[in-house]
């Protein structure tokens, strides 16, 4: 366990200060966790994403103004440090977070109410990214490509959520995310894979979709509600992200997720590929044959 606690807040336009201790929405709609009431400012316009020990990122939703952070239009996640200022149409928002000891009174409050749980489970692990997006971002005019990108980030958590998985994290100009291995999971990660298959047809972004499955430990930690993935088999879903750049294509699926899918006829073999920093040849799929 850290012997130091992380607390995190906004510092709202009139010096009111909201905690920040899970995902925060952020939009002109009633049913965000922070409520703007302000024309210019979209329904669902930002998200403010916990993950990790002691890290939260911000991502626009393509909202039509666009979110800045330090003066700058976002077009990507973005990882906030302390001091940060967010700007959402004409409000700015500072992003506080501080250390505190363990021996700290606010620290003691929060040990004593916070327990970690961690625990080993099997899991749908999944990583999506935008395929060229350094290039997309030089060449597309104007807002168009934080838009666009925004966009893209709000249809894929939705997609993810409808389906029944749970978005773990952003990572610049993709994300990570996964499902519990349930009786029903096999069949919310094919329509997941499904719809996002669809969603690539007419993509604007292009984009990358890979998934695997395999053990994770998940836990939470001090002041963070959010659960966190660890181990090698999550690694491992990252890596292959990589193999699928190499071999240009835009699904793949690790053997492992053919076999928990129960697809095998279902699927086209790619081929057999190594993997940085694991052992031996590795098969992959596609769908279709």
């Amino acid at each position: 366990m850290s012997n130091a606690l992380l607390q995190s807040w906004l510092r709202l336009p009139g010096g009111e200060r909201h905690d920040l201790n899970a995902t925060c929405s952020i939009g002109r709609s009633p049913d965000n966790s922070l409520q703007l009431t302000d024309n210019e400012v979209s329904r669902r316009h930002a998200l403010i994403q916990a993950q990790g020990e002691r890290e939260f990122w911000i991502v626009d939703l393509g909202s039509a103004n666009g979110t800045y952070v330090n003066g700058r239009r976002i077009s990507q996640s973005e990882r906030l440090h302390n001091g940060d200022v967010i700007r959402i149409a004409k409000n700015e928002l500072e992003f506080c977070t501080e250390i505190l000891s363990a021996m700290h009174p606010a620290g003691k409050q929060v040990m004593a109410s916070t327990m970690i749980h961690i625990r080993q489970a099997q899991c749908w692990l999944m990583v999506a990214d935008i395929i060229g997006s350094t290039k997309l971002a030089q060449t597309l005019p104007g807002a168009q490509f934080p838009r666009m990108t925004g966009s893209w980030f709000k249809n894929c958590r939705q997609i993810i959520e409808e389906c029944g998985g749970h978005m773990s994290k952003y990572l610049g100009d993709g994300f990570f995310c996964y499902w519990d291995d349930t009786p029903d999971g096999a069949i919310q990660v094919r329509q997941a894979v499904a719809k996002l298959y669809e969603a690539q047809v007419i993509a604007n972004p292009p984009f990358r979709v890979v998934l695997h499955f395999g053990a994770a430990a998940l836990g939470t930690v001090p002041t963070m509600n959010e659960l966190n993935l660890h181990g090698p088999e999550v690694n491992f879903v990252f890596r292959i992200e990589k193999v699928a750049s190499v071999l240009k294509q835009k699904v793949l699926f690790s053997e492992a997720a053919v076999n928990r899918m129960e697809a095998q006829a279902e699927v086209g073999f790619v081929g057999e590929s190594p993997v940085e920093g694991y052992s031996g040849q590795h098969k992959f799929y596609t769908p279709g044959h």
